[in-house]
């Protein structure tokens, strides 16, 4: 019998998952329970158990610190990680621990089980392969090359820290004469790998390739295509070729397309990750209007389209809001945005929502007092990086960008009474766009006379003139605090025409925008700030 430690600070929580697994108690059965990492480190000592499920969120030593010790000292223990959120940083953690499974809560007793038979198969397979490495030479190899192909497995998609060292003859053999190309091969439904293999044996490319199922997508595969030095067929033909005979087996499913990434030619194994992100490249290049098998060969420029979505503003400001259903629709345009134009490829789209989420995370970051965390933008592309379907993409940016308007919902940045206290409120933190009446009175509803005249009511002022005030009020820090250019404050506060600025300036000040910053005595010193 398999045996388990249970971590999770709740109390109910914990005894909600000991029923949910109750069915199987006579396969692994649970030794102990902690309610933190601490306290979790010490029953491993004493139980020695051979599985660990442990909630991510905890007092005194959290899961972001117990996954890595985890790893370090017990790396033979199959972990499985719960959490009640889909958090980008947690998942990463996970994914370095090499843990089994990630459940987000809450879960069902079928989604926790199948995670305990699932690291308890891994732990089989384990025992299986230390079994076969103390028979014969034979044996041993066998068990090296299988080794092998699971740590390419984890090297292609860059989950080992150091180089690795290949164990086997056979490959080692390969890797000595032989370059490489790696295909991705995506399909739309999941791919029969036997009919796969059977494909490549039926047309001669045993021998010549190695074909690895995706580690977390079962509609991907990966075709290594090895090459002998001095091949008679020249490498692209070869690739076609591999393209040409696989394509028919994907699409006798119905409706089913196949399309292919193709890498450039390598010399070595350890390049098989730099070969993975050079097919992925080359996967994204295909149209979202395109809905038929297709290849794509690696190519090293690949300038992103130029998507101008008119509805960029609203939708920050609608997520700014906490407004759930208005950002939800607004995301369901945003994507029939992206389909109604016949040249945007995937890559534009994963650029053009990357470029948004990083505007959304920056507001985030300001509201929630967050400091802005590289290591979580790496982890949300490298999730975005393995998805190659429009839909999918879609589906994965939906959840981000709800998820970020339920946390601002919470802050209740707009939760005042009076209308014209919150277009105050939108101006005070948006300055720097291009804001109009008419674009502010649609955001909150109003008729765009309505607005200014209820403004002007309200203020006692003119909306560009209550506009003005806070840019030029900004620029005047700007002036003070930085030795940027003029013609860059000027655009930093909102207005592209410095000329205009300059009048505007003056016009409130009395001075011009240098005779402000001299007479705070910074002249052209500056505060040894760029001049950005």
């Amino acid at each position: 019998m398999y045996t388990y430690i249970l971590v999770d600070d709740e109390a109910i929580t914990r005894q909600g998952t000991l029923k949910k697994l109750e069915p199987i108690k006579d396969t692994v059965s649970c030794v102990a329970e902690a309610e933190n990492g601490e306290v979790a480190l010490a029953l491993i000592k004493e139980y020695n158990p051979d599985i660990i499920i442990t909630d991510m969120q905890m007092p005194v030593m959290n899961g972001t610190e117990l996954l890595p010790y985890l790893s370090d000292h017990y790396p033979e223990k199959q972990i499985i990680v719960i959490s009640g959120f889909k958090d980008f940083d947690y998942i990463k953690h996970a994914i370095t621990a090499n843990a089994v499974d990630y459940i987000l809560k809450p879960f069902s007793g079928e989604d926790i089980q199948n995670a305990l038979f699932n690291a308890i198969k891994k732990i089989e397979s384990k025992e299986a392969i230390k079994n076969q490495i103390v028979s014969s030479e034979e044996e041993k190899e066998a068990a090296q090359y299988e080794y092998d192909i699971q740590m390419l497995k984890n090297l292609i998609l860059g989950y080992h820290k150091k180089t690795p060292t290949i164990t086997s003859k056979q490959l080692n053999y390969i890797n000595n004469t032989h370059n490489l190309i790696l295909t991705v091969l995506h399909s739309t439904k999941p791919i029969d790998e036997r009919s796969i293999l059977n494909c490549l044996e039926g047309n001669s490319f045993q021998d010549m390739t190695l074909y690895l199922p995706h580690l977390n997508n079962e509609n991907l595969g990966i075709i290594i295509l090895f090459i002998p030095e001095k091949s008679p067929i020249t490498s692209k033909r070869l690739c076609l070729q591999l393209v040409e005979d696989i394509t028919p087996i994907i699409e006798q499913k119905n409706n089913n397309i196949a399309t292919f990434g193709i890498s450039l030619q390598h010399s070595d194994l350890m390049e098989l990750h730099d070969a993975y992100q050079e097919a992925s490249h080359a996967l994204n290049c295909q149209k979202i209007s395109q809905h038929v098998s297709s290849h794509y060969f690696y190519e090293r420029v690949m300038t992103p389209l130029f998507l101008d979505w008119d509805r960029t503003d609203e939708f920050l400001f609608r997520l700014e809001a906490g407004m759930t259903r208005e950002v939800e629709q607004l995301v369901e345009h945003l994507f029939h945005f992206y389909e109604t134009n016949r040249d945007c490829t995937l890559n534009d789209v994963k650029y053009h929502c990357y470029q948004l989420a990083e505007q959304v995370r920056s507001m985030m970051n300001y509201y929630l007092e967050q400091s802005n965390n590289g290591s979580e933008n790496s982890s949300m592309q490298n999730i975005v990086n393995h998805i190659f379907e429009l839909g999918k993409i879609k589906e994965y940016y939906r959840q981000f960008f709800l998820n970020i308007t339920e946390l601002l919902k919470a802050k209740s940045i707009y939760a005042v009474d009076d209308v014209i206290e919150r277009i105050q409120i939108y101006l005070q933190h948006n300055y720097q766009k291009d804001v109009s009446v008419e674009f502010v009175s649609s955001l909150f509803y109003m008729n765009r006379s309505y607005c200014s005249h209820l403004f002007k009511l309200k203020t006692g002022e003119k909306f560009v003139d209550y506009l003005n005030q806070i840019r030029i009020h900004k620029s005047k820090e700007l002036l003070v605090h930085t030795d940027k250019k003029m013609y860059n404050i000027a655009k930093a506060v909102g207005y592209d025409n410095a000329k205009y600025f300059f009048r505007v300036f003056k016009k409130m000040t009395g001075v011009t925008p240098e005779q402000y910053r001299e007479q705070n005595n910074l002249g052209d010193k500056g505060t040894g700030l760029s001049s950005q």
